[in-house]
């Protein structure tokens, strides 16, 4: 069961100029106790006959699911994904694009002229799939915890991925505020996909779950090469050569991302397929390092950010750093 409901926020319908829905579901078969499902919510510019077709969506044995939050190293670890699971297969990574060989499966409900319907493409994608999507976890298709198929979940730290996000937004043209309401917006769960901390400590709390692989944009930076090692064995995968950890790490460096069109969708962003009112100056990839906050953001919102921040966590008893390491 899930329900749908008008998102009332006049943020919402102000600054991004499309009309929201709270979403939320009965969270059955997910291995977390104690949580009242119906209770969370989840804000998405979504149809009601659309999400019903996520939700209910027929999920296969082998299938691998990527979730993250927004602008928490998605594509990074996707395309690491589809090659580990793809026995790398480089040749067609250069060949296709990744949209197209690992499916955003939320993608046409958010934005009205995606040229396929990405459930469509989803349903007709060869096996093994590996399939995309935001959706925190009570929201992904149900029968993904039912089956418990695997899934790779990707964090990133609060600060830095405010930062992305809001210019992700701000060139897509689907954000008419400054960076100052984009951060009380998040924190008010006035943005696409929020909250962002159920979203991402549900499944750090279920990180030991023998079908869940955890792990952050922060650890990636850090040493790419241990978390492909790691993220190979947990996919049952051949163990890997030194030249096959090379040529790897090679082909998801920052740089060979941002300029491999293939995965850095801004050419075909900025050629129509995706928000109408794309600025010129957008990136879907910009600087890719961690700490990026510390010089975009004012101390008054970092202040900000770091209060909202300690509320959450005072009420789990961790530490920041005990997700992302140092930043």
């Amino acid at each position: 069961m899930f329900s749908v409901r008008r998102r009332c926020s006049l943020n919402i319908d102000k600054r991004q100029n499309r009309p929201f829905v709270e979403i939320t579901a009965n969270g059955s078969n997910i291995p977390l106790r104690g949580e009242n499902w119906q209770e969370r919510w989840c804000s998405l510019p979504i149809s009601e006959e659309y999400f019903k077709r996520l939700y209910e969506f027929e999920v296969k044995d082998d299938d691998l699911y990527v979730v993250t939050f927004p602008k928490c190293g998605t594509t990074w670890i996707q395309e690491a994904c589809w090659l580990l699971v793809n026995n790398l297969n480089f040749a067609k990574a250069n060949a296709e694009d990744l949209p197209f060989r690992s499916v955003f499966m939320d993608l046409s409900a958010l934005y009205t002229n995606i040229p396929k319907n990405t459930i469509d493409l989803a349903e007709q994608a060869a096996s093994p799939r590996v399939l995309k999507s935001h959706l925190p976890a009570h929201l992904i298709p149900k029968q993904i915890w039912q089956k418990k198929s695997k899934i790779v979940y990707c964090a990133r730290n609060p600060k830095d991925m405010v930062v992305s996000y809001f210019h992700f937004h701000r060139g897509l043209g689907t954000w008419q505020g400054d960076i100052n309401e984009f951060v009380e917006d998040l924190i008010n769960n006035d943005i696409m996909y929020c909250p962002y901390w159920e979203h991402i400590m549900d499944f750090w709390r279920m990180r030991q779950e023998q079908n869940i692989f955890f792990t952050t944009y922060e650890d990636m930076k850090r040493d790419l090469r241990s978390v492909l090692i790691q993220l190979n064995q947990f996919l049952e995968r051949p163990e890997l050569s030194e030249e096959q950890l090379q040529q790897l790490e090679k082909h998801l460096s920052f740089e060979q991302m941002k300029a491999n069109k293939r995965v850095n969708p801004t050419f075909n962003i900025k050629s129509g397929h995706g928000s109408p009112n794309v600025r010129a100056d957008f990136e879907f990839m910009r600087r890719g390092v961690v700490g990026s906050h510390k010089d975009e953001l004012t101390p008054e919102i970092q202040k900000k950010l770091d209060d909202w921040i300690a509320e959450h966590l005072k009420k789990i008893n961790i530490k920041l750093e005990d997700i992302f390491g140092i930043i």
